[in-house]
């Protein structure tokens, strides 16, 4: 019986542990993300985006857009093919496009990006079980 209760204890324990830091985590990532440039839709923060990576952009076509995962509707991917002179880092842009894609969480009124550095599916799970910020 102490086992099982010692057990118990140590699971709520690392859950705890697991939920402080997805708060602590959620909270910093969301902290930085104030002032970005908010977007009416994921689609139109790709475009401007891909506008702001890319010298000579020529064409921008979304080839996928959708809710990731899928239990998460405030985080969005969009996947673009992108035709341009150059990246601004310098590097060629192929014949056969580019293909860039980002993250984008829902806030407020609009959508922001998120840097897949940032783990968006936990801010985005972050901002749905603690707030928005």
């Amino acid at each position: 019986m102490r086992d099982i209760l010692l057990a118990t204890l140590a699971l709520l324990l690392l859950g705890a542990v697991v939920l402080a830091a997805l708060y602590v985590h959620s909270r910093q990532a969301l902290a930085a993300l104030e002032g970005q440039a908010i977007y009416a839709t994921p689609e139109e923060g790709m475009r401007e985006m891909a506008a702001l990576w890319y010298a000579g952009l020529k064409r921008v076509e979304i080839v996928h857009a959708g809710y990731e995962p899928c239990f998460l509707d405030n985080l969005y991917f969009i996947e673009a093919r992108v035709w341009a002179d150059s990246r601004t880092d310098g590097e060629a842009v192929s014949s056969e496009g580019d293909n860039p894609g980002g993250f984008f969480l829902k806030r407020g009124d609009g959508w922001v990006w998120v840097a897949e550095g940032r783990r968006p599916w936990f801010v985005a799970l972050g901002a749905r079980l603690f707030g928005d910020g």
